[in-house]
Formats: C-alpha cells, sequence, structure tokens
C-alpha cells in the first residue's frame, strides 16, 4: 500500500512536468479572457459559454495539445510553440483539427456517416511562438507545402507579441525565463529572477504571485532537462567529432603504410 506521503510526493513530481501554460489556462476565466482578447466584439460571452476541448493524453509520443476551447459556435484551438520554429505546424494543426472533430463528433452523439450534415463550430487556430525569429502573422497549410496550389487549406494565426494581453504576458514571461538562463546556472535562482522581474513588469502578477512554488518547479524542472540535453548534445558533438577524425587517421595511416612509412614515423606525424 503506497503512504499518502508518497501519493502527495508522486503528484508533486508529475504537476511539475506541466507547462506554465497549461497551468495558466487551468483557470476558466483565463480562458474566458483570452477569449475577449481575441474576440472584443463578443461581449456577451460568460464562463458558462466555455467548454473545454483539450486533447490529452497520458501516452508518449501520443497526439495532444495544450489549449482547446468551444465558445458558442466557434471552436478554438491554441497550441503552445516551443522557442524553436516549426515548419509542420499547419500539419499537426490539421492532425489536432481531425482528432478534435472526430472526438467532438463521439460526444455529440453524432456521425459523419449520418445522411444528414452534422453540426460542428467553427475552428480558429492559433500558435504561440516565444522564440527570436521573425515569424509571419498567419501561415498555410497549402502555401506551406503546396505553393498554394492544394484542394485542402487551413491557416494558422501566430500570436508572438509581447503586449498586456494574457498571452502576450506569457510571451514576455518566456522571454524573460530565456534571458535568465544565459544568466543563471542554477534553476531555482533561474526561476525565483524570472518571476521577481515579471512580476516587476507586469507579467502574468496574480497568477505569479498565487502559484510562485508551483511555477519555480515546473521552471527549476525545465531549465534542468534544457540544461542535461545541452550537456547531452555538447557529449554527442565531441564523441562525432573524436570519432570522424579516429577514422580520418585510419584512413592516412592506410595510405602512409602503402608508400613505405613504418609504424613508429606514421605514430609520430599522426600525434
Amino acid at each position: 500500500m503506497i503512504s499518502k506521503k508518497k501519493q502527495k510526493t508522486k503528484k508533486t513530481k508529475t504537476k511539475s512536468k506541466d507547462s506554465v501554460f497549461v497551468s495558466l489556462f487551468e483557470n476558466v476565466e483565463n480562458v474566458l479572457r483570452l477569449y475577449k482578447e481575441l474576440h472584443p466584439e463578443d461581449t456577451q460571452v460568460t464562463v458558462l459559454d466555455i467548454q473545454i476541448q483539450t486533447i490529452k493524453s497520458v501516452l508518449v509520443n501520443t497526439l495532444y495539445n495544450d489549449l482547446g476551447f468551444i465558445v458558442k459556435d466557434k471552436f478554438v484551438i491554441l497550441v503552445e510553440a516551443q522557442s524553436a520554429w516549426n515548419p509542420n505546424m499547419p500539419l499537426r494543426m490539421l492532425f489536432y483539427l481531425a482528432e478534435t472533430y472526430r472526438r467532438y463528433l463521439a460526444d455529440t452523439v453524432q456521425s459523419e456517416h449520418s445522411s444528414t450534415k452534422v453540426k460542428i463550430p467553427k475552428p480558429e487556430l492559433y500558435v504561440v511562438y516565444t522564440g527570436k525569429r521573425k515569424c509571419p502573422e498567419t501561415v498555410s497549410f497549402s502555401e506551406t507545402f503546396f505553393d498554394g496550389n492544394s484542394p485542402v487549406e487551413l491557416k494558422v494565426r501566430i500570436l508572438n507579441k509581447v503586449d498586456m494581453t494574457i498571452y502576450g504576458q506569457y510571451i514576455g514571461f518566456c522571454k524573460v525565463f530565456n534571458e535568465q538562463k544565459e544568466i543563471y546556472k542554477d534553476s531555482i535562482m533561474c526561476a525565483k529572477e524570472t518571476i521577481r522581474i515579471c512580476i516587476e513588469k507586469g507579467y502574468l502578477v496574480s497568477y505569479l504571485q498565487e502559484h510562485e512554488k508551483e511555477v519555480v518547479d515546473m521552471m527549476a524542472e525545465l531549465f534542468d532537462e534544457e540544461y542535461q540535453r545541452e550537456a547531452y548534445n555538447r557529449a554527442s558533438n565531441k564523441e562525432a567529432i573524436e570519432k570522424g577524425k579516429a577514422e580520418r587517421d585510419r584512413e592516412l595511416a592506410e595510405k602512409m603504410r602503402a608508400k613505405g612509412y613504418s609504424e613508429q614515423e606514421i605514430a609520430e606525424l599522426l600525434s
């Protein structure tokens, strides 16, 4: 039997693997704010109009997105992008959309095989991009993969500006975090300084104050994962360089042997 202490530790560890983005939008009030910022003309919408439709999975490498929700007749899929630009995002969005519609039909007891037309909400597709690279305001599936010549079309709006919208503040938060990673090698110090600066700048103030310990845990784990990944990449690159040098030395030694060099001469020349 697992003790309560171990259960609590396991739960905390699992929670720390979530992103700040996912944690931020677990609060339906924040989802409502996000929607209103995307649709300021819809002044009558309330939290009662919001249905969360995020694709979640406990399986590794299974399709999932960070936020999806329905508001009245609109279906919004919002994906948190990593700081590295992904040119395949329109294709990924196509997968998200297809899977979410499949689940929506099942939830509403409808079938694509029905003799009557199914009722589905209109999709809106967004990506939050937090990297440095300049990117377009929208990306097109057809333009990206088929030079605009495709019967299938899907357009994704890119959100990448730092402002005082809730998604703009999140982008600002990510940029501050990336800046602090370059300064601090200690994960906890990096996380705490990021939070301090963000509160000073007005980014996600109430969220960061309310969830400070949770955010520090998430950021520290992300920091450590990235540090380990970078260390692995450095080690892999070093190994590849050394392997390449060894291979070149072997080839050169064979050529020198063919020309009559002694093993001692070869060793001295290659040292």
